[in-house]
């Protein structure tokens, strides 16, 4: 929502199944950890023509945002990005960069060590303890 105020547009959560009390759309994914999971959003508001920013913290696998993309493309409108803190270079990783303009916060250079999971600073830190 704070990314959606700063750019003076509009919010849309696309939720886990079973919390809106409106029509939705549904899509199946499976997450990060492996475990299958259903997702919706508002039949009300996502149009042909509408452009959307889609923006989550961290893409790991890419199954949540795949997801969501599915969602959003459904219901007519057009995916114009991505934006994460990062976004991993796993398979989904990779195919989100390929098929869609993004934005993380990841210098090339630490790429591979948010691949990893592991920033070598913390190894300094926990040495200094």
């Amino acid at each position: 929502s704070s990314v959606a105020t700063t750019l003076g547009k509009g919010f849309l959560a696309i939720r886990k199944a079973g919390h809106l009390c409106v029509a939705t759309q549904n899509q199946n994914y499976t997450d990060y950890s492996g475990r299958e999971k259903i997702m919706e959003v508002r039949l009300d508001v996502l149009k042909p023509g509408l452009r959307v920013l889609l923006v989550d913290q961290w893409i790991e696998t890419g199954g949540t945002m795949r997801a969501a993309i599915q969602l959003v493309e459904k219901l007519g409108a057009t995916v114009v990005g991505v934006a994460a803190v990062a976004i991993e270079n796993t398979e989904g990783g990779k195919w989100i960069k390929e098929n869609y303009k993004f934005s993380h916060c990841i210098p090339e250079a630490l790429q591979s060590q948010v691949d990893g999971k592991y920033f070598n600073f913390f190894k300094s830190f926990l040495e200094a303890q």
